[in-house]
């Protein structure tokens, strides 16, 4: 017999087990009858087993709306349990809306219509929308093989257990942040923890400047609502975060593209683009930029905070990547000592993207702006959340983590590199380091070939690509996606790359 027994026809229960540990209820007066059957020797706890077997056979029709239940007392008298337990099962029914109470009459199942049906699957995706990256592809993404996905496979977490102890430490200790608000600006202990791991790096700052968020994503919306209006200029790089470029846009600023290539920042147009429109800020990534991969050059740093002083624009430095990037990589939150600059960063690539937490550091004034905001539009963060992500980070194993994580990300490039390359695809940039690759064929987009229109074919083969439009501000002059060197589904993937050239009509 297994853990949790199934339900039985009258038949069926003369052949099973009958010894001390089972326990077997006629359930309503239908025929052929159904059972309910507990085992009192399995782990699964009684209430368990018994609400199981009566939710089944009420989804599967062989207990039919309106039937009526035995009472509290006699199904515990048939199963051989307590009153309480009885009880207990009928009441987590009723909160499934499984079965109704009738005061003085008894439990009855409920109308098939009155109980919501379980989510149906998703349908597959056909299409590469403009939401794609934004939404679809966490969706679609996990089905199929997903070089196109930005997130890391579970896999490749190997702190799964540091996580798990952290999440029970915090479950054990004192309750009451359990069921209270969170801290404004987060957990206070966790942001101090943040200002002594900055400060050992070259960024001093207090705690004070720093404000926790849902992760990355929730800290450009926090800025973007805080520091920009409709109309605003803002430099972004192009190719760049598109993330950044969405929300920028949908608040109603207008992007202005900056050329990042294998050449680094086109700072030249830069200066002409704020020289001409006098933007409010600038969005960058300093190191191993999403999607190229490439870090800003020392001397590119130093110009950009010279220009964003000479035209006084916010710079927006997005630093989620330089836990992989190396010691003498430029940060210009440190070089410019938060006066212009916000840092933003998060857990997802370094913990797991389930703790959804993050943090903006940026000056004493900014960051009172920002937490008004933050409180405004979503109030406090989840100090769970937070309490955990500090127990992480505290464990001696976490460092190791992520040290692992980017040996193998190492790796993955190596490994990867010649599967595109030998499927005719060529590199737009040498990366330095990272998740990423960009890579494409040097062929002119059309209405008939393009990213967008490959990437739909290969969704029919269940292969997820991230085209490139979708991290531009202008059109691309080529076809090119985002891999993300992680997801090695690489002979699928390059039987589908070699075969484009010759599907759309061009020389590989």
């Amino acid at each position: 017999m297994s853990n949790v027994a199934g339900l039985k026809t009258e038949k069926q229960s003369r052949t099973g087990r009958s010894d001390e540990n089972v326990g077997r209820a006629r359930l309503g007066q239908g025929l052929p009858p159904v059972f309910v059957e507990i085992d009192r020797s399995s782990d699964h706890p009684l209430v368990d087993q018994i609400c199981s077997q009566i939710e089944e056979a009420a989804d599967r029709g062989a207990l039919a709306a309106g039937t009526k239940l035995p009472s509290v007392r006699k199904l515990a008298k048939q199963l051989g349990v307590s009153a309480f337990t009885a009880a207990s099962a009928y009441e987590l029914l009723t909160t499934r809306h499984v079965v109704a109470a009738r005061r003085g009459a008894g439990y009855f199942v409920l109308q098939r219509g009155s109980v919501v049906p379980p989510p149906a699957r998703t349908p597959k995706a056909t299409t590469v929308s403009d939401s794609w990256l934004s939404s679809d592809v966490f969706t679609h993404g996990r089905r199929f093989a997903s070089p196109g996905c930005g997130w890391l496979p579970a896999s490749w977490y190997s702190q799964k257990t540091v996580v798990g102890d952290a999440l029970r430490r915090v479950a054990r200790s004192k309750t009451d942040h359990l069921v209270n608000y969170g801290q404004p600006a987060g957990f206070d202990r966790l942001r101090q923890h943040i200002a002594r791991e900055l400060s050992e790096r070259s960024l001093t700052v207090s705690p004070n400047q720093i404000v926790l968020t849902h992760g990355v994503t929730h800290a450009i919306d926090l800025v973007v609502r805080t520091c920009l209006r409709p109309g605003d200029a803002v430099l972004v790089e192009n190719p760049g975060y598109a993330n950044f470029n969405s929300l920028a846009s949908r608040h109603g600023c207008k992007l202005l593209p900056v050329n990042r290539g294998a050449g680094g920042l086109d700072l030249d147009a830069a200066a002409e683009l704020a020289e001409t429109y006098r933007p409010k800020a600038m969005f960058v990534t300093t190191v191993l930029q999403n999607p190229l991969g490439t870090t800003l050059r020392p001397t590119d740093a130093f110009r950009l905070l010279s220009l964003a002083e000479q035209f006084d624009f916010l710079v927006i430095e997005d630093d989620i990547a330089r836990r992989f990037g190396t010691d003498y990589d430029p940060w210009l939150a440190a070089m410019d000592g938060l006066s212009r600059v916000i840092s933003v960063n998060g857990y997802s690539k370094t913990i797991a993207p389930s703790l959804r937490s993050g943090y903006l550091a940026c000056n004493d004034a900014l960051a009172q702006e920002i937490l008004q905001t933050k409180m405004l539009t979503g109030l406090t963060t989840s100090e769970i959340t937070e309490r955990i992500v500090l127990e992480v980070l505290s464990d001696p194993n976490h460092r190791r983590s992520v040290d692992q994580i980017s040996t193998r990300l190492t790796q993955a490039r190596e490994a990867y590199r010649p599967v595109l390359e030998d499927a005719g695809l060529t590199l737009l940039t040498e990366p330095d380091g990272g998740m990423f690759l960009t890579a494409g064929w040097q062929v002119t987009p059309t209405e008939t070939c393009n990213a967008r229109r490959i990437a739909e074919d290969a969704l029919k083969e269940d292969t997820v690509l991230a085209p490139g439009d979708f991290f531009c501000v202008s059109p691309p002059e080529t076809i090119w996606f985002r891999f993300n060197v992680a997801h090695q589904d690489t002979e699928q993937l390059q039987n589908f790359l070699r075969d484009v050239p010759k599907r759309y009509g061009f020389a590989g």
